[in-house]
């Protein structure tokens, strides 16, 4: 099977998923202790096209938005378990010194951008991807 391509989500799109996701977690059904229970893909399309109708969004592109966020967001759990990171909760950003990053980046090379990157979703993604582990 071909893979579908890339798909560019606005600002708006992404806001209306994760706010479905969320609502799945928040209901207690879709979720299991490691990851979402088959089937969820197909709820968050069907959601996804009566919101966005022309939007053209399929389970495959909400399955790549889905791994991007929790990819990140392991990211940064793995960073904050690491003495020197810490968490600006006012601005949704990495703490860290320097000489810290410099080391951690040698090792976790696709880490590079995130030391000054925003992650206003993050609490919203410990919801959501908290008990996976």
């Amino acid at each position: 099977m071909a893979r579908a391509a890339r798909r560019a989500w606005s600002d708006e799109e992404e806001e209306s998923l994760l706010e479905k996701l969320t609502t799945l977690v928040d209901q207690g059904v879709w979720q299991a202790e490691h990851g979402f229970h088959p089937g969820y893909l197909e709820v968050l399309e069907n959601q996804m096209r009566s919101s966005f109708p022309q939007g053209g969004i399929a389970q495959n592109h909400i399955e790549a938005k889905i791994k991007n966020w929790k990819q990140t967001y392991f990211q940064l759990q793995h960073m904050l378990q690491i003495p020197g990171f810490g968490w600006n909760a006012t601005e949704n950003r990495l703490l860290v010194e320097d000489a810290v990053w410099n080391e951690y980046v040698q090792v976790n090379r696709r880490a590079r951008q995130m030391k000054e990157m925003q992650f206003p979703n993050y609490n919203r993604w410990c919801h959501c991807f908290g008990r996976e582990y």
